[in-house]
């Protein structure tokens, strides 16, 4: 077992403790979302458990950008998981529409009762998440929803960070280890504000444009008519370019958003909580 008083635990340790404590499961199925933390839970699981006793498991909804899902698939493929994407149904569901600040929780209590049904049907062991131990630090509702449905975290049960997952999936060779996180598009609209399918697809067709020309850790949080742009300091230079701004503009005009504006306070994860938690 890995002594967590010390100062310093190997990445090494880290990864062979998480395997052991993965081990103690004799099947598992990981919801999957494409994200980094997840996919490490899904290979690891997929590599001590073997195939045919991992169910990796996506959830479909319009939250999700088509783009993630087709890089989540094609890393499912590629690394030959027992892979199976589900349809959620939160849109159905006017808690989760109206967008107050529990909306994660019924988006996540909707996922964990999409796979508690597959879980009883097919005998599983466990179902497993990829929240980390960063996560219990931040605002997260779902959380609730997981402990709600006996949700195994076993990033959390290893004490393994954020940092130390991006270690842990570059020294197996996961491609996506440095894959900057993407949460869901419902994220991008404020506490609030209902979402609705003209809202998330306005978000996606942008965010998926910014991505095409070259912009890599952004934001587009929607306010109204108006696109607020939170870009990384990284690539802040890049508007001080008159065609970019034009071809953003133009762009996102096309979208059906009327305004753009640009975040002076470079992109953070999580901004429009710590809005909601400053007024």
């Amino acid at each position: 077992m890995v002594n967590y008083t010390s100062k310093k635990v190997s990445i090494q340790s880290k990864l062979e403790y998480l395997k052991k404590f993965i081990s103690n499961y004799s099947s598992a199925i990981i919801a999957y979302s494409g994200g980094i933390d997840s996919s490490l839970i899904a290979q690891l699981a997929n590599d001590v458990l073997g195939k045919k006793n991992t169910l990796v498991v996506i959830a479909v909804s319009p939250s999700l950008n088509q783009k993630e899902f087709k890089l989540a698939t094609n890393l499912a493929e590629t690394n030959n998981w027992n892979f199976k994407p589900i349809f959620t149904e939160e849109f159905d569901n006017d808690n989760y529409l109206k967008n107050d600040l529990s909306r994660c929780f019924y988006c996540k209590f909707e996922l964990y009762e999409k796979l508690e049904k597959i879980f009883d049907i097919e005998d599983y062991q466990a179902i497993f998440n990829g929240t980390n131990f960063d996560d219990l630090g931040d605002f997260r509702p779902g959380l609730d929803a997981a402990k709600k449905k006996n949700i195994v975290s076993p990033l959390v049960k290893c004490k393994i960070t954020k940092n130390e997952v991006r270690q842990i999936a570059k020294l197996i060779g996961l491609p996506n280890w440095d894959k900057p996180a993407q949460p869901c598009l419902s994220s991008r609209v404020p506490y609030g504000v209902r979402i609705s399918m003209d809202s998330l697809k306005r978000i996606e067709k942008a965010e998926n444009f910014l991505s095409d020309i070259g912009f890599s850790n952004f934001r587009v949080r929607m306010h109204g008519d108006l696109a607020k742009i939170e870009v990384s300091e990284e690539d802040f230079s890049k508007f001080s370019s008159y065609q970019v701004r034009e071809k953003i503009v133009n762009n996102f005009k096309n979208f059906g958003f009327k305004f753009v504006s640009l975040d002076l306070m470079f992109f953070s994860s999580g901004n429009l909580s710590r809005a909601q938690f400053d007024e």
